[in-house]
């Protein structure tokens, strides 16, 4: 593995060289090991035909790579004690945690963990701390986010999926298993495993949808949690409560079948209008099936029970080339919004469960950023070159900006945009993210619609969380 010292030199290079050949013609630079993209005309073939190009996208490869910046050749080592925002996010390539100084665009620190797979590191709590997520390991490391370093590993007995469901009544994480169609609950004070549920049995699913063994981990409440397990294509409802001596007790309270994978609960995110026992379970689809949103009633004694679902899929799809991962509540009205693996996109009115709008959004259309201070919605599509934009007040789309300069031979094959966390600044004007194929970290300018700036980071960041202190 490099180091952040050699990372950044070669990345310092690699920037001097493409700012060198931005004023060549394409046809003298085709340096393809570089994973940019040599001409214009490779942007717009990447562009679905429904969207319209603006003078503030960048129409070359030189114009995207001109903006970036060169991480520094040191680091600075000294804890946190401004004021600000930090990005902790996993480097699923060099097994560490990309720190970056987000109002800065600087790359000011890098954790090693020493385990397999580092994937995302999640905020707990205030944020003064973060379990990191190891998923070729079985671990979670715990991360001191003010001093910048580990201070404890917590064994499991699954490899981690994902570590993001808190529990703020009882301080109890729900950590879902990659391996295993299991969940073990954390205790955030103690960081230590108080309770383990499923089937330790090693059970990757293989298909067209992905291998984890299970989907995204998610409280209901403060007393129940759930188990989606892809392999048995069902999601369980467990109850927890405290015992007299301290320790915790389980009990499953019942499973309902999915008819496909299922990836996740719809998170809420003090964006919904509906019933409080009613949820939103979001199922990927099979090469038979269609992908569907379930809607979910949690009745108390008994567990989650179906009440309705609705298909996610254009007319005539193909269930193969069709599937969705993540759904996003509208800020202001009883909407869905669901992006689609081809790049389609779904407008969900929860309440009727009725699609009210589709459109053409990007290759592996997924998570959506909400940004309600300017009425904006960020599609982020995963397996392609362009952010799409979106008027929430009209539910219309503004445009597609392309953020990434990587090869058009990777779209739809490769994960170009990384996976949440996704940061906006407090009066809404910048938008943050990662470029996980690139190794790189960008900010937009939502008053203009404009890419101003990317800084390399190097790696491949996948996942993770912005902090703000």
């Amino acid at each position: 593995m490099l180091s952040l010292h050699q990372k950044s030199a070669s990345l310092l290079l690699l920037s001097f060289f493409i700012s060198a050949c931005s004023t060549s013609s394409p046809e003298t630079y085709n340096h393809k090991t570089s994973g940019i993209n040599d001409s214009f005309t490779e942007y717009q073939a990447s562009i679905p035909s429904s969207s319209t190009a603006s003078p503030e996208m960048p129409k070359t490869r030189e114009a995207v790579a001109r903006i970036d910046i060169a991480p520094p050749l040191s680091v600075n080592k000294s804890p946190i004690t401004k004021k600000g925002t930090r990005a902790f996010f996993g480097d699923k390539e060099n097994n560490s945690i990309i720190v970056v100084d987000v109002e800065k665009m600087e790359h000011i620190r890098e954790i090693s963990t020493g385990h397999l797979m580092t994937y995302t590191t999640d905020k707990i709590g205030n944020g003064l701390k973060a379990y990191t997520v190891n998923r070729g390991s079985n671990a979670i490391d715990v991360v001191d986010t003010r001093n910048m370093k580990i201070t404890k590993t917590i064994k499991l007995e699954h490899t981690p999926r994902s570590a993001e469901a808190i529990n703020p009544t009882l301080q109890l994480c729900a950590v879902s298993g990659m391996d295993k169609g299991m969940v073990s609950i954390i205790s955030a004070k103690t960081d230590t495993v108080v309770a383990v549920v499923g089937d330790r049995a090693i059970t990757q699913p293989v298909n067209n949808h992905g291998s984890h063994a299970t989907g995204h981990p998610f409280w209901l409440d403060a007393h129940h949690f759930i188990l989606i397990d892809r392999k048995k294509k069902k999601i369980f409802t467990y109850h927890i409560q405290q015992k007299g001596d301290g320790s915790w007790q389980t009990t499953l309270l019942n499973g309902v079948d999915t008819l496909a994978s299922a990836h996740q609960i719809i998170p809420r995110k003090k964006r919904y209008f509906g019933d409080n026992d009613k949820f939103y379970l979001t199922i990927e689809g099979s090469d038979t099936q269609l992908p569907l949103i379930m809607e979910l009633q949690l009745i108390q004694g008994i567990g989650l029970v179906k009440t309705r679902e609705v298909t996610i899929a254009v007319e005539g799809a193909d269930p193969l080339k069709t599937h969705i991962h993540h759904g996003d509540f509208h800020p202001h009205k009883p909407l869905i919004y669901v992006g689609s693996k081809e790049g389609n996109f779904f407008i969900l009115n929860y309440k009727t469960m009725k699609i009210v709008k589709t459109f053409k959004a990007g290759k592996g259309a997924g998570h959506t950023m909400m940004v309600p201070q300017k009425n904006l919605a960020i599609i982020i599509n995963h397996n392609d070159l362009f952010i799409t934009i979106v008027d929430t007040k009209t539910d219309t789309k503004i445009k597609d900006l392309v953020v990434s300069g990587v090869y058009e031979d990777l779209v739809g094959v490769k994960t170009i945009q990384a996976h949440p966390k996704y940061h906006t600044s407090k009066d809404g004007k910048y938008f943050y993210a990662f470029l996980t194929e690139e190794g790189a970290f960008y900010k937009v300018d939502l008053d203009k619609l404009e890419l101003v700036e990317r800084l390399l980071v190097g790696g491949k960041p996948a996942q993770g969380s912005f902090i703000h202190y």
